[in-house]
């Protein structure tokens, strides 16, 4: 178990980079997907990921911390910044992009 917490300690700069890259794709496959009429504004958007992401983030400080240190030494807060709450914020922003990429185009008319 403290391998698995070690290699994911040291991958904590890539979460960032995961979440802003799915973001990015899943917003441009909406735009490319449904009609100009119907689309999530950008910046709507953002602050959705923003807002889903900032809190999934804190939540996962603060369980992240509470679960490891009962058990771990003196660095047990590290497992809640550095493991937990970015993989609970790339979670979280996918599952909003994810939740973007439902939206289904609009039928067109048989006429």
């Amino acid at each position: 178990m403290n391998d698995l917490l070690g290699v994911l300690m040291l991958l904590f700069p890539l979460w960032p980079v995961v979440a802003i890259g799915s973001a990015t794709i899943f917003y441009i496959r909406h735009r490319n997907r449904i009609e100009p009429e119907r689309r999530v504004p950008a910046i709507v958007y953002v602050l959705a990921v923003i807002v889903c992401g900032g809190g999934a983030v804190f939540l996962g400080v603060v369980l992240g911390v509470t679960w490891a240190c009962p058990g771990m030494g003196n660095l047990c807060g590290l497992v809640g910044v550095l493991v937990v709450g970015p993989i609970s914020g790339t979670l979280a922003i996918f599952l909003v992009g994810l939740a973007l990429s439902l939206i289904r185009p609009a039928q067109k008319p048989n006429g």
